[in-house]
């Protein structure tokens, strides 16, 4: 699709075109071109209890496979913690992965020093209850952008192309006006850190 929430946030380098092997029986990493990446470390889950894992790395096209293989051997995983998410390279697998933690009724946790941005806003938000170690956890923001260099806000609001991304705050229970205010925030080039009074405002942080 034309639209894309880019991963500002350089992770860790893959050496190899596929990003893809896992190294432990408790890990699992979305296999993902390295070109899709950008050499960004995959999004990877890693299973640290029967009903906890940790989770790093770029959300991609592989993302929502190595969720559902971790969940077939991991089948009562209910917390998902949050090391570095710093973006999204597949905003579809991104809301649908995303839209399935939700249902799921997971939890998603923010770690101490962690960070996400982007796409990785939109999986922390399918969590249906959001908490954080950090007093002022750096939650990053911005608006999508196209394949012509137009920002999300330069679209009309009644465009359709809209749709895909209110539908999935409606689906999890986030004020559709979060969306706007990422649109205004930031360009797609650039990225807004969310103070105390916005990620109040917006919920976007339910307990601690």
């Amino acid at each position: 699709m034309p639209l894309v929430k880019p991963a500002l946030i350089v992770i860790a380098s893959c050496a190899v075109a596929a990003c893809a092997n896992n190294t432990a029986p408790n890990e699992f990493t979305s296999r993902c071109g390295y070109f899709q990446l950008q050499g960004d470390k995959p999004l990877t889950f890693t299973v640290n209890s029967p009903t906890e894992a940790n989770l790093d790395g770029v959300i991609c096209s592989g993302s929502l496979d190595a969720f559902n293989d971790m969940l077939a051997r991991y089948p009562d995983i209910k917390k998902l913690d949050i090391d570095v998410i710093g973006g999204s390279a597949d905003d579809e697998v991104d809301l649908e992965l995303s839209k399935q933690i939700h249902d799921r009724k997971m939890s998603t946790h923010l770690n101490k020093e962690g960070m996400i941005a982007s796409g990785g806003v939109d999986l922390y938000l399918a969590g249906v209850a959001r908490s954080a170690d950090d007093a002022e956890p750096r939650i990053g923001v911005h608006s999508w952008g196209g394949a012509d260099g137009e920002n999300g806000n330069q679209v009309p609001a009644t465009d359709p192309i809209h749709q895909m991304y209110l539908s999935y705050y409606r689906h999890v229970d986030i004020d559709p006006k979060f969306y706007w205010f990422t649109l205004n925030a930031a360009p797609a080039t650039d990225i807004h850190w969310m103070n105390k009074a916005e990620i109040k405002r917006y919920q976007v942080i339910t307990s601690n």
